[in-house]
Parts: structure tokens; sequence; C-alpha cells
């Protein structure tokens, strides 16, 4: 059995930047919901937020046309200084690039007439003051669309997970778990709450949902997209003398359900939010 790659990649290295796909099929299938949700008018400005190595941000700007402005914001740098080459061999003049938090927005009240997530709002830090910070730089009448992976993603993994921990006896990681998942993925329940109490109104939510499918468990815990994005976090929720062997276990348990099965699937539900602003453009 092939033990999972446990390299942690560095983030602001400019050669693994430049081999992380623009629009990876994991973000494709938030994006294809956003896009569709989105309202085309002309000669609006735009803000997407957490644009990283360039989407959605390329391809708003583009779909909106030379008399629409587009403004990428998003902290990492190493992926924006991507994006910046991107939008300069493509030849778009009407995207600018922002290195700022969402939950502290360097705009005037009152600026965008649309905002855009796929699935980054729900990732900071702060979710409430980023939000707070949206409805405060929207202008009347304005439109938000956020997509956003939920609770129940990968649970094939997260079932599997803490039945591993049990078995070792490792009881004491179990919180640790569901505390990861509420950080990660906030039901849609509370979402609502905070969209409410902010001021936006919630016009429409759709339900969308996808699955990965892997050969085995080896293969999934292998995976470019596993690796980079999901396995540094699972490790640490484990000591480091403790992760060696449960890892081991969690992959044993998943390639046994792969073989009963026939294929490993990963279950990821979506939820696209579509607020409005009261007033008028």
């Amino acid at each position: 059995m092939a033990a999972p790659k446990t390299d942690l990649w560095n983030l602001d290295d400019p050669d693994l930047i430049s081999a992380i796909d623009e629009l990876p099929l994991w973000s494709a299938h938030f994006a294809q919901v956003l896009l569709e949700t989105v309202l085309y008018r002309p000669g609006i400005a735009v803000l997407d937020i957490g644009s990283g190595t360039g989407f959605p941000a390329l391809e708003l700007a583009q779909r909106f046309g030379a008399r629409s402005n587009v403004v990428a914001l998003d902290p990492w740098r190493a992926a924006t200084d991507r994006l910046q080459q991107e939008m300069q061999q493509y030849g778009i003049e009407n995207l600018t690039i922002l290195n700022a938090s969402a939950e502290q927005m360097p705009f005037a009240d009152s600026t965008f007439d649309l905002i855009t997530s796929n699935n980054c709002l729900n990732k900071v830090a702060d979710p409430k003051r980023a939000w707070q910070e949206c409805f405060r730089v929207s202008k009347p009448g304005a439109q938000l669309v956020a997509t956003e992976n939920l609770p129940g993603t990968m649970e094939e993994f997260y079932e599997c997970f803490p039945e591993t921990l049990r078995d070792l006896n490792l009881h004491e990681y179990l919180a640790g778990v569901e505390k990861h998942i509420h950080s990660k993925r906030k039901p849609i329940e509370e979402t609502r709450h905070l969209i409410s109490n902010i001021g936006y109104e919630l016009v429409l939510e759709q339900y969308p949902y996808f699955v990965l499918r892997y050969v085995n468990g080896t293969a999934f815990l292998n995976h470019s997209l596993i690796r980079l994005a999901f396995l540094p976090s699972w490790r640490a929720l484990v000591s480091e003398s403790k992760q060696a062997k449960a890892f081991e276990q969690v992959e044993e348990k998943l390639n046994a359900v792969a073989k009963s099965e026939g294929s490993l699937t990963m279950t990821v539900p979506v939820v696209c939010l579509d607020c409005h602003k009261a007033g008028v453009v």
C-alpha cells in the first residue's frame, strides 16, 4: 500500500503556483452555477472576492466587457502575481488586482453593483465581518452571488476518519474534527441568519452537488487537490506522532470501501446564494 504523500507545499512558491490550474476541476463545479446566476448588465463595477490565480475574475472581466470594471481581491500575493501575468497575456484591461482581505476592504461605501465569491466567503477568518464589508461596499440594488460547499462535503471521508480515531483510542481528537468541519463549512441555517441580520435579501438558493470518484483510498489521498487543499489540515487534527498510524488506517478503510463498492466516491453538496441589497442601482 502506498502511503499518502505528506510533503507540505510552499504556497508562496511561484513554480507551484504556476502549476495550479486557473480554474481547477474542484472550483469549476461551483463556478458554473455562479456564472449562471450573475445578472449581466453593461457598464457596472464588479468585485470578486478570493480570486486566487484568476477565477472567476478573469472570466467576469471578459464576459462583462470593456465598459465594466472588475476588481479581483485576494491577500494571496503569489497567486495574484500569476493573475497579473494572465491578465497581461490575455490583453484584459478592465481588471484591477488588489491584495487585501475580505474583512477589511479598502473601498468607499456603495462602490460595487455586483460582488461574487466562488467558495471563498465561507473560508475567511471572520465570515460575519466579511459579509458586513460586502454590504457596506455594495450599492443600493447590488447583487451578491456566493457559492459554498456544505457540511456534508466528503462525508465518506468524515465518517471514516472519526471511526479510525475511535479504533485507535484517540478519542481526544474527535471534538477537533467536528470543530474543523464547522470552521470550513457552515450550516446553511447559520449562513441565512447571518445574511438576514446584515441586511441582504436572499432571493434564491440553489443546491447542486457533484461527486469525485477515485479508484481507491490511496489514489484519493495522493491526489494533488487533496494534498494541496485538504490533507495538511486533516493531519493537523492529530498530533504529529499519531499521524502516520491514523492515516495509514484511514487509507486501509477507504480502500476496503472502494473494493466493496467498485470505486471510492466523495460527495460534495453545494449552495449558491443570490443576495440583493435593497434599493435601485
